[in-house]
């Protein structure tokens, strides 16, 4: 009996708007683990394909390019072309890895994986489904007529399974609506049904009806010496982009709209700031919700901006002082970071893995705010005078 992990796109006629990575097509290179497909459809994003896990268990001239025929269909590469791969498992827990990447994000992608089943009683198979936009996981849609066993549809790990013998290509389909900048599948044995030996499978042709606007390039935040919150990010491949709505959290649950920045709306790299001028009590966290003229909208990752938390306990000694400062909290604390800001918040002087102590003789004779976060992540503030 063969077990074959077939990973197949939902075809499209040539009347359905959409794009596609056709392994009939693209080029690709017998045994390759990283592959850059450069830009496919239009408007373009760029696909690329890393194999990693166990790819010593990959066999002799595979991955490769495959006709697949699964059940019902013609043994037609130009209709059911795949990237075929045959690994032989050692240990039941090895498993490999195909990441696709794609720059911009794409939506409405599309899938088949076929053939989640197991050579006999004693072995099973597994497929499990990821998808990220940036760092932000993407819910995933499986379904399956039959044969292999899913769970998590719906949520951002999506996973089958099979231990039902040697059937026709048993199939699940796979959609994931939102943007998706990378996808993985991991093949592995079935946990509850394990056994070492050989498995060959393949990736099909993937459909997607779109790509996203915009890339994003950066996302940052930072506490300022006044208790604000300043937020910087940079993209790229900005296309009929109408704004950024600034998104607060403080249970990562449910976020609201702070304030707003319109796009520049161009392709090359944009940068913009946003302030957030009382982020009150707690940690924050912070998202970015990018809204297309369409109405569309992706979100970025998310930022966590720690509380800024005073202690009456906290003190600097001596002050003021002309040299050398001492900080100190109680219990011994040891500081992963000392910052000092002058009277216009230019942050002046940053210390990293402190015991409390810092030199300011480099100062100028002023007031200057200090803040400083231990190895819990907790951040103490208080103002010195250097004389």
């Amino acid at each position: 009996m063969k077990n074959t992990l077939w990973l197949l796109a939902l075809l499209c006629s040539s009347s359905c708007f959409g794009q596609d990575l056709n392994w009939n097509t693209v080029s690709y290179t017998t045994g390759n683990l990283s592959t850059n497909f450069g830009s496919i459809g239009s408007p373009a994003t760029t696909v690329s394909l890393n194999i990693t896990g166990n790819t010593n268990r990959i066999n002799g001239s595979f991955p490769i390019k495959y006709a697949a025929n699964p059940s019902g269909t013609a043994n037609d590469c130009a209709v059911n072309c795949a990237l075929r791969s045959s690994v032989t498992f050692v240990a039941t827990g090895e498993l490999v890895a195909y990441t696709f990447t794609f720059s911009p994000a794409v939506t409405g992608l599309s899938f088949r994986i076929y053939d989640i089943d197991g050579t006999d009683a004693s072995s099973g198979d597994q497929a499990t489904v990821t998808a990220v936009n940036g760092s932000t996981g993407q819910n995933i849609t499986m379904t399956t007529p039959s044969g292999p066993t899913i769970t998590g549809s719906g949520t951002t790990t999506a996973i089958a399974r099979g231990t039902q013998g040697n059937t026709t290509d048993d199939f699940a389909d796979v959609s994931i609506i939102s943007g998706v900048t990378s996808l993985t599948v991991s093949y592995a044995n079935n946990p509850n049904n394990p056994g070492a030996g050989n498995r060959s499978f393949s990736i099909g042709n993937f459909s997607w009806s779109g790509v996203l606007p915009v890339k994003w390039v950066s996302f940052t935040g930072n506490r300022q010496s006044n208790g604000s919150v300043l937020l910087k990010w940079a993209t790229t491949s900005e296309t009929a982009v109408l704004k950024y709505v600034i998104e607060r959290s403080k249970d990562g649950q449910q976020y609201t709209a702070i304030s707003e920045v319109p796009a520049l709306g161009n392709s090359s790299l944009n940068t913009y700031t946003a302030f957030d001028p009382a982020p009150g009590s707690g940690n924050s966290l912070y998202r970015i919700r990018q809204v297309d003229m369409d109405g569309q909208f992706s979100f970025s990752g998310i930022v966590m901006i720690k509380e800024l938390s005073a202690y009456k306990d906290i003190s600097i000694f001596p002050n003021p002082s002309r040299s050398l400062i001492q900080i100190t909290v109680p219990g011994n604390v040891q500081f992963s970071s000392i910052k000092i800001f002058d009277a216009t918040g230019k942050l002046v002087i940053n210390a990293a893995r402190s015991n409390g102590q810092v030199d300011i003789r480099s100062l100028k004779n002023g007031v200057y705010h200090l803040q400083a976060e231990n190895n819990d992540g907790l951040l103490y503030k208080t103002n010195f005078i250097k004389e």
